[in-house]
């Protein structure tokens, strides 16, 4: 991650200017890790970057031309607030009192030219300075935390609105008669609805689906952190260690009150802002969490439907895994055909497998590629991917040429590992050890690849090391 490095101008130094607006920008484009110290420290590198008047301007002084005060006081300040609110959202317990008032601070003073950009761009600059604040989660955050800057939550209020007649009347032009048609639906599309993360009865198939008869089904995907309970008749999430695989859906806002009610949101469930990845693309969305004791209840199991696909070699490397779901053939590799669910794993984890990797047989790579000796216990890295069983089930084939395992020479043996948030994790070899064959450089680079796009704290003397242990 690049490190954020902010120093107020006393003058103008466009190239200083355009590098700390890209560094900002980045960062907002980042998600929230508060265990992750590079990200840690650029935040608070932001934090104390901010003014008494609680702007984050790059200039001394906003005594400067009116369009070089827009991009030099008022765009960063977007950004660097816009940051806070994201990393408000996704973790407000993380968050000090002091923090709060930056961001309660921040927000204040985004609302000093109502968003809107210097003279005749007026409206373009209102439209991209929106768009930054969506980026940060601001639906979820206009829900949930209306109050904690009034002015803000007035500001955006009427802006929708007035977004909301434009579109209602057709009228979609700025001061020099130029259209932003789409820029505005767009913007409006998104106040109109609401992502929602759904595990229980709301779930395609189950008896209160019926709630988003109006909802449009985005993605499967999962929320870490909670562990799950069964509470009579249905499921419930509470706080805790393990996982949940849900669907996510966009619900129209008038809908979310239904919804509310249903769940008891207040009483009986607390609707809280969680992060998820919709389609691969990071993202905020509404869940709705268990508020009594379940001390005394059942713990479920994660949904029977998926397992934990292990992978140690080739296939550590995203891009050429999505091939065996997808179908393709990635950098002339193996044509693979697509799998019928072609989409992506629900989650991906990186793992230590009980057992050593070697070099096998006589490939397409143009020598040997990676097995696991099973004959006794050792260690290798593993990427595993959270998947359905009939996306295993074809990976498994796929693995063999089209032919379910058993009887060959290839990936013959599913091994089942220890299992992860009580979901069977799986993995394939071949338990008869396979004549010894050196790995050519290409797929060596590969894995390499796929190494450290899991493993990226590993340097690039560790990962040749351990491939180098991996030779026979």
């Amino acid at each position: 991650m690049k490190m954020i490095k902010l120093e107020k101008q006393d003058e103008p130094r466009f190239d200083e200017f355009s590098r700390m607006l890209c560094e900002l920008e980045e960062f907002l484009d980042e998600e929230a890790d508060f265990t992750d110290k590079e990200w840690s420290e650029n935040l608070k590198t932001i934090l104390d970057f901010q003014d008494e008047d609680g702007s984050f301007k790059l200039f001394c002084s906003f005594n400067i031309p009116s369009d070089a005060r827009v991009d030099f006081c008022y765009i960063p300040t977007y950004l660097a607030t816009a940051s806070l609110m994201k990393a408000y959202l996704s973790e407000p317990e993380s968050f000090t009192e002091k923090e709060i008032t930056a961001l309660s601070d921040g927000l204040k003073m985004s609302t000093a030219r109502n968003l809107r950009g210097h003279g005749y761009e007026g409206l373009k600059g209102q439209i991209e300075a929106v768009n930054i604040f969506m980026k940060a989660g601001l639906n979820e955050f206009m829900d949930l935390h209306h109050g904690l800057c009034p002015e803000f939550s007035e500001m955006i209020d009427k802006i929708v609105s007035a977004f909301a007649d434009m579109e209602a009347q057709g009228k979609f032009t700025g001061s020099w008669g130029e259209s932003y048609e789409d820029e505005i639906r767009a913007i409006n599309q998104y106040f109109r609805q609401r992502k929602v993360f759904v595990y229980g009865t709301l779930m395609k198939g189950e008896t209160n689906h019926d709630f988003l008869q109006n909802a449009t089904f985005l993605d499967k995907t999962v929320i870490e952190g909670y562990d799950m309970y069964k509470v009579g008749w249905y499921p419930a999430i509470i706080d805790g260690e393990g996982l949940a695989i849900g669907e996510v859906y966009s619900v129209p806002v008038e809908d979310m009150a239904s919804i509310d009610s249903l769940e008891g949101e207040g009483s009986l469930y607390e609707k809280r802002c969680v992060r998820i990845t919709v389609n691969g693309v990071p993202d905020f969305a509404f869940v709705y969490v268990y508020l009594d004791d379940c001390s005394d209840l059942s713990k479920i199991p994660s949904w029977r439907e998926h397992v934990w696909y292990v992978s140690y070699g080739s296939n550590m490397l995203g891009e050429r895994f999505m091939r065996y779901i997808k179908g393709g053939s990635y950098e002339g590799s193996a044509y693979r055909e697509p799998c019928k669910d072609m989409s992506p794993p629900a989650a991906v984890r990186t793992l230590e497998i009980p057992f050593d990797m070697y070099f096998g047989n006589l490939s397409s790579w143009g020598g040997g590629v990676s097995f696991l000796d099973t004959t006794e216990k050792g260690k290798s890295l593993g990427v595993a991917y959270l998947i359905t069983r009939q996306q295993f089930e074809h990976v498994s084939c796929e693995e063999n040429g089209g032919r379910c395992p058993g009887g060959g020479e290839w990936y013959e043996d599913i091994i089942d590992l220890e299992p992860i948030d009580g979901i069977e994790v799986k993995t394939i070899t071949n338990n008869d050890l396979r004549p010894y064959n050196e790995p050519s450089q290409r797929y060596l680079d590969t894995l390499f690849e796929g190494i450290k796009e899991n493993w990226p704290q590993m340097s690039d003397n560790d990962i040749w090391s351990y491939l180098g242990n991996c030779m026979r």
